[in-house]
């Protein structure tokens, strides 16, 4: 049996974390520039507002006055993510992280009974501690356990957060009460193209024959349908696998036109694509640089390129890596231009313990390692950029616009919160 855990309306959970008084009003946090919505409370999912509305269009589907609209601070969320990851590692052992607000397992127990006691102590806990709701469907399959947490949120018999969705009979009455649409891994096209055949719910898909789905589209929709039909198809991977690209970019808050401005942008993103780097234990052989234009802007040029630039030795240091990059954008800027974009990429990532040192390297980087862990404990304990190098020194204009930023906690955007305690009384509650 699979698990899923899923944190409700992540997102704005974390804003009420911090100011109760959000709890049950209409609320939506908005993505990069205030553009469209990311999030929403169960209130404004009732009052129609649709994931990835533009902010401007809310007032066609309620009043605009009565809904609290919130600038994304996605420190914020994934220092409180990893919180509910780290409780949750500590209580189901084989966790497998998804996303920012999700995680997959493998059940803990044999007996279903103690295994339900578990997990609803399991929610409570997350919710006492950290303070955010969460949900944990169970299924066969892990296509299956996605279809069980949404049916752990929605129905409101469900007092403790926990469902099953184990029994044959079950899972066919769900199946054919589930949209195409709804179905984890089937895309807007894919869901289109599967109803112009006929497939309108996940029970008409389960029905369809398997070499007709592999013939007609993939071996990974075929591996979807198996999963519907409660087949494990999927191997669970140790929490914290690398990435094999790490990429921090930005939607600036308005056009730039400096060099000095994009410069100090390309830092920032190349200091956080280092420390991620080393949070992960791991060492980049090239950096990459891209700039964007406006396409919509038609009184502007547009212009994009990209250059990617080797490492002599494999690094996780920052110091390094802001230098290819900043290299990187020199090879590309062009004079005359207005960007809207940039962002940096770090490739042929590779374990850190595994460095095939350059020949002719004269760095001490052992010296290299001391000094980033350093400065990353000094930015844990103090915050994020606490301690940065002097060419970024300075924010410029072109940080993202966040105009609803909340009033009573805008310094928590750059707080880096302390640990989640390994122990609790319970006995009093604190």
């Amino acid at each position: 049996m699979y698990g899923l855990i899923d944190c409700n309306n992540f997102f704005v959970s974390c804003e009420r974390v911090f100011d109760p008084r959000l709890d049950g009003k209409k609320v939506v946090v908005l993505s990069n520039n205030d553009g469209c919505v990311i999030a929403r409370s169960n209130e404004a999912k009732a009052a129609g507002i649709p994931m990835g509305c533009p902010a401007f269009k809310i007032k066609e589907y309620t009043n605009p006055h009565d809904v609290i609209q919130l600038s994304a601070r996605h420190i914020l969320y994934r220092d409180l993510s990893n919180r509910v990851m780290e409780l949750l590692g500590d209580e189901v052992g084989n966790l497998q992280v998804y996303s920012v607000d999700e995680a997959f397992f493998r059940l803990p127990y044999e007996d279903v009974e103690t295994s339900h006691r578990v997990m609803a102590e399991v929610v409570r806990k997350v919710k006492q501690y950290v303070g955010i709701p969460v949900s944990v469907g169970f299924a066969p399959s892990r296509t299956l356990a996605k279809i069980a947490n949404h049916i752990a949120k929605k129905d409101k018999r469900i007092t403790d957060g926990v469902y099953w969705l184990v029994r044959p009979e079950a899972i066919d009455i769900i199946l054919r009460r589930t949209p195409i649409e709804d179905v984890w891994g089937i895309g807007r096209r894919l869901a289109y193209s599967l109803q112009s055949r006929g497939i309108k719910t996940a029970a008409d898909f389960v029905r369809m024959p398997p070499s007709l789905v592999r013939s007609l589209y993939s071996v990974t929709l075929e591996r979807t349908q198996r999963e519907l039909m409660g087949h494990d198809c999927q191997i669970v991977n140790p929490v914290n696998i690398a990435h094999k690209t790490i990429m921090t970019s930005r939607t600036f808050g308005k056009i730039i036109t400096s060099y000095d401005e994009i410069a100090d942008a390309i830092v920032s993103f190349a200091e956080k694509t280092a420390r991620q780097l080393r949070n992960e234990d791991s060492v980049a052989g090239s950096i990459m640089t891209y700039v964007r234009g406006d396409r919509f802007r038609e009184d502007l040029p547009f212009y994009s390129n990209s250059c990617q630039l080797r490492l002599d030795t494999p690094s996780n240091d920052t110091m390094t890596i802001v230098q290819r990059a900043l290299n990187a954008l020199n090879n590309i800027w062009r004079e005359g231009y207005a960007y809207r974009k940039a962002g940096v990429m770090a490739l042929d990532i590779e374990h850190g313990g595994a460095i095939q040192l350059n020949l002719f390297d004269q760095v001490d980087h052992g010296k290299l390692r001391r000094l980033m862990t350093s400065i990353d404990g000094i930015n844990d304990h103090y915050g994020t950029r606490s301690v940065k190098l002097a060419p970024g020194i300075s924010r410029g204009q072109w940080a993202p616009s966040q105009s609803h930023l909340h009033t009573t906690s805008k310094t928590l955007q750059f707080m880096t919160l302390s640990r989640l305690p390994r122990k609790r009384d319970n006995k009093s509650g604190q």
